[in-house]
C-alpha cells in the first residue's frame, strides 16, 4: 500500500472535499439553461433505471434505498413527464417493469453534455500539475463508490426519495 494511501483522511481532507462538491453541484444548477426538468431524486431514479433497464418497483426500492410509496409517487411523476414507460414483465404479468422513453435517454445526455463542456472549461483553467493529480483523486473516489467485487449484491447509486 503506498503512503497517500495508508494515511488516514482529516477533517480538513472531508470538509475540502464536501466544499468542493457543494460548490460544483451549485455551478451545475447554474449551467442549466433553464429551470431543471428534474429534481435530484428524481435524476438519480433515471440514472437507476439507464444502468437497470427493466427493474421492477421492489428491485428499485432496493437499488436505491427507497421506501416503495415514496418511489411509486417518483415513478409516477416521471412516467405522467414522459420520461419513464411501464411494461408487463415477461416472467410475470403481475410484474411491471420500468424503463426509460427516448425523452429521458436524450435529457440525460445532453445533461452529460453540458456538464462535461463545463468541466472541460474549469479543467482548462487548472495548473496542468493540479489538473492530473484532480483527475487522478477523483477516479480514486469513484474506484472507492463502486461496488467491491463478485458477490457483491447492492446497487451503488444512492437515493432517498
Amino acid at each position: 500500500m503506498d503512503e497517500m494511501a495508508s494515511r488516514p483522511h482529516t477533517s480538513h481532507d472531508v470538509h475540502t472535499l464536501r466544499t468542493a462538491l457543494e460548490r460544483l453541484e451549485a455551478q451545475w444548477e447554474r449551467q442549466q439553461r433553464s429551470t431543471p426538468l428534474v429534481s435530484s431524486s428524481q435524476l438519480r431514479l433515471l440514472y437507476a433505471l439507464e444502468t437497470a433497464a427493466g427493474s421492477n418497483l421492489r428491485e428499485l426500492c432496493a437499488a436505491l434505498g427507497s421506501a416503495a410509496p415514496a418511489l411509486s409517487r417518483l415513478c409516477a411523476r416521471l412516467e405522467a413527464m414522459g420520461l419513464v414507460r411501464r411494461a408487463y414483465s415477461a416472467r410475470s404479468r403481475r410484474e411491471i417493469e420500468l424503463y426509460l422513453t427516448g425523452r429521458a435517454t436524450a435529457y440525460l445526455r445532453e445533461l452529460r453534455e453540458e456538464r462535461e463542456q463545463f468541466l472541460a472549461t474549469v479543467l482548462d483553467s487548472m495548473p496542468e500539475g493540479e489538473r492530473a493529480a484532480l483527475v487522478e483523486g477523483m477516479d480514486g473516489l469513484r474506484r472507492a463508490l463502486d461496488p467491491p467485487g463478485p458477490g457483491y449484491t447492492e446497487n451503488p447509486v444512492i437515493c432517498s426519495a
